[in-house]
């Protein structure tokens, strides 16, 4: 990987003074071309790559790997991080699908959708509490947040009581200032609950996730304590963090458009459309997905050897105007289903069809409950949180 210099740009993290926007730097490097060198972490190079068309081919390109321990790797941190066990999102076929496969009838379509009148019961139990609060009601703390990790901790068959060990140490993980030793610590802190979890659900079993991976991959010898633990912790941690972060900037969003919330809430059959968009607006995992070539091959005229890394980041993919017309407007009308934001290829996120159906459900509900609902302050005072795996705020106070 060669050396950064004076001349070589950094990858951009910060929104800046447009927070619901991606740098405005990706735009100016879509138009000089589709991969451009970049600085990163460890004082090395990268290729960036800047354009939805090639990020489609990378993310689905068999020479790209995932693997964290290749040579060339590049990391977001400047520590060469450790590999988590059982982590599939770190692997590559064959050892990927044989890990992924354990998990994917939990999250196929028909078996989400039977959550649907479970999820609509936690919203409205949620919704009655709010109810009762003096306002303003930070709506992170007491909907956003505590949604998903209910619904995570009800699939997966985890004590709802234990949350907030699964709840600190995500905020560790995703933290980009906390160094890579914090990092493991926290994500082997929740394998080791897990591990503990699954040794009891195997001498007790019930109808969850890690009932059925006790019984059904550990007894036969097909997955360890320790991969189920490690694939379980990369579950529990991707399950929450990013559904809380839709709920609240998604609510930013749609009252910033009151034409377009006024058809979201009045018109159900353009909501799967609207929340497909809201994915593809916000393109809240702003961290940028990163891969290694094991061969040499050609991306947008470039040649890229083997061994050097790629940075893909999607919030530029989802705003490019070759993709998508008028991209930095907001519309519900529009087709975005073929956004990135759940990536592509192998490794596109298996859990989001619970994330598209929490937020079909949550959305609606809120305004629905609390007509007139509008921020408590103004929108530059809002706390956004730029230093993390995911983006969002850090609290968002409403009334109504």
């Amino acid at each position: 990987m060669a050396n950064a210099n004076s001349t070589t740009p950094s990858l951009p993290f910060h929104r800046g003074d447009s927070p619901l926007d991606p740098p405005a730097v990706f735009a100016e490097w879509r138009a000089e071309g589709p991969i451009r060198r970049i600085a990163i972490a460890n004082g090395g190079t990268a290729w960036l790559v800047t354009r939805y068309k090639e990020m489609r081919e990378v993310l689905g390109d068999p020479r790209m790997s995932s693997d964290i321990t290749k040579t060339g790797f590049p990391s977001p941190r400047p520590e060469e991080p450790k590999p988590s066990l059982g982590n599939f999102m770190q692997m590559d076929p064959p050892d990927h699908a044989a890990m992924r496969r354990t998990v994917t009838r939990t999250f196929m379509i028909k078996n989400v959708e039977r959550l649907r009148p479970r999820i609509t019961e936690l919203t409205n139990n949620l919704l009655d509490a709010m109810e009762e609060m003096p306002r303003p009601v930070d709506l992170l703390t007491h909907f956003a947040r505590p949604l998903p990790s209910q619904v995570i901790c009800e699939l997966f068959g985890v004590p709802y009581a234990d949350r907030e060990l699964f709840l600190s140490n995500s905020a560790t993980i995703g933290d980009m200032r906390a160094t890579e030793a914090e990092a493991y610590a926290a994500r082997t802190a929740i394998a080791e609950y897990l591990i503990r979890l699954v040794e009891e659900k195997e001498r007790h079993p019930g109808d969850d996730m890690f009932s059925d991976l006790a019984v059904n991959r550990l007894r036969t010898g097909e997955l360890t304590k320790e991969e189920i633990g490690g694939m379980g912790a990369l579950l529990v941690i991707g399950g929450h963090e990013s559904t809380a972060s839709m709920i609240g900037l998604g609510t930013i969003v749609l009252l910033q458009h009151p034409e377009q919330l006024q058809r979201f809430l009045t018109e159900p059959e353009v909501r799967p459309a609207a929340i497909e968009e809201l994915f593809r607006y916000l393109s809240i995992v702003h961290v940028s997905l990163r891969r290694v070539a094991t061969a040499d091959l050609e991306i947008g005229g470039v040649t890229v050897r083997k061994g050097e890394g790629l940075i893909i980041p999607i919030h530029s993919a989802n705003r490019d105007p070759d993709a998508f017309d008028a991209p930095d407007e907001f519309d519900i009308s529009r087709d975005a289903r073929h956004h990135l934001s759940f990536g592509h290829g192998i490794h596109q996120c298996i859990a989001q069809h619970v994330g598209r159906l929490e937020l079909q459900i949550a959305l609606p509900a809120l305004f629905q409950r609390f007509p007139g609902l509008r921020l408590a302050v103004p929108f530059e005072e809002i706390d956004f949180r730029e230093d993390n795996v995911v983006y969002s705020v850090n609290e968002l106070p409403i009334t109504w």
